[in-house]
């Protein structure tokens, strides 16, 4: 007989708007049977399915973020997954446009997509996510990386590979992959490609800046978000207006918006 694993937690979820969490309601579950472990970059997860729902376990090794483990697989400049964690041990820190969490042992919260994250301290950091979105994404961008690397002729390709999106879209259509996770990739892929081209001579990480600074973030929250020193943001935004010829957020975000780096809003 195999051995039977520990307890999965299922739990009710409050998260207030000023950002405070609390554990309600948490008790144990039968883990069911994993369906496949993914190692992505410093994490481990772990999909496990209870009837039609799915939860995903995740052990972060310290020193992950999700900017440097998770970004390059689907894209994406922050997660775009919603989630529904309860903390199992280990802390970790979330950044949001409005909010910061410090999460530890026993905290259960709702967090919605548009978030960096990263562990704190020397301890990995395990959870059960019981969203299921953050490893329909993972899949997804797994899954295009896989289709589009062997067409790559030279580490400089900048396209999009039309049979990869074409083939990508066909697995969500035979429910092999999830279909909004798959535009999600898609939406970013192309995004990623056009901004590499890099207009008025902007380096990678100008445009990067630029696109965060042209969608609402603050200095503040462009060194929080990319992990650099507020200064460092304030110089990129400094060499970023001397190069495209502006003196304002306004103006930035047009000349963003013309370049096709960020869609115009309605």
């Amino acid at each position: 007989m195999a051995a039977r694993r520990g307890p999965v937690f299922a739990a009710t979820y409050l998260a207030s708007h000023d950002g405070s969490v609390r554990q309600v309601d948490v008790r144990p579950l039968d883990p069911g049977t994993p369906d496949r472990t993914r190692l992505v970059g410093r994490t481990a997860l772990t999909d496990v399915a209870f009837g039609e729902t799915t939860i995903t376990r995740e052990v972060m090794q310290p020193g992950w973020r999700w900017s440097d483990d998770v970004k390059p697989v689907v894209g994406t400049d922050l997660c775009q997954a919603g989630h529904r964690l309860y903390i199992v041990s280990g802390r970790m820190q979330v950044v949001m446009e409005d909010a910061d969490l410090k999460l530890g042992e026993g905290d259960a919260v709702v967090i919605p997509p548009g978030h960096d994250a990263w562990t704190v301290g020397d301890d990995p950091c395990a959870l059960v996510d019981f969203s299921g979105d953050y490893s329909h994404l993972i899949a997804a961008g797994d899954a295009y990386r896989r289709m589009a690397e062997p067409a790559r002729p030279s580490r400089g390709h900048r396209g999009i590979r039309t049979d990869a999106v074409a083939e990508l879209r066909a697995d969500a259509r035979a429910g092999r992959l999830d279909g909004a996770a798959v535009e999600i990739v898609l939406s970013a892929v192309s995004r990623r490609s056009r901004r590499l081209s890099g207009p008025a001579g902007l380096t990678p990480r100008e445009t990067e800046v630029l696109v965060l600074i042209a969608t609402g973030a603050s200095a503040k929250q462009v060194a929080r978000m990319l992990g650099i020193t507020p200064k460092t943001a304030a110089t990129h935004i400094e060499r970023i207006y001397a190069k495209i010829a502006v003196t304002s957020r306004a103006a930035a975000t047009r000349f963003a918006i013309h370049h096709g780096l960020i869609d115009p809003v309605c």
